[in-house]
């Protein structure tokens, strides 16, 4: 870690944590696709940073994507397997 105080690295370990647990469930609810094996680095150029506009508001999260986006079928089915589950278990 690379901050002086405990509470700053205890921080820090928190976000990697929370990061980590992200692309572990996009790799999960991407069973099935083409990125189903993905490695975080692909995942992350594919499915958030490749045609995907994410708007946030006080209610809720938009994502937008690109009508010419190579993995739109991809990222929606992903998508949908993470809404279903999130809402299932609230």
């Amino acid at each position: 870690m690379s901050c002086h105080s405990a509470r700053a690295n205890q921080f820090r370990l928190l976000l990697f944590q929370a990061a980590y647990w992200l692309m572990l469930e996009l790799r999960r609810a991407a069973e099935g696709t083409a990125l189903a094996r993905a490695q975080v680095t692909r995942l992350r150029e594919q499915l958030l940073k490749t045609g995907v506009l994410v708007k946030v508001t006080a209610r809720r999260v938009w994502v937008h994507l690109a009508s010419a986006c190579p993995w739109k079928e991809a990222w929606s089915l992903i998508w949908q397997r993470l809404s279903v589950e999130g809402t299932s278990s609230a």
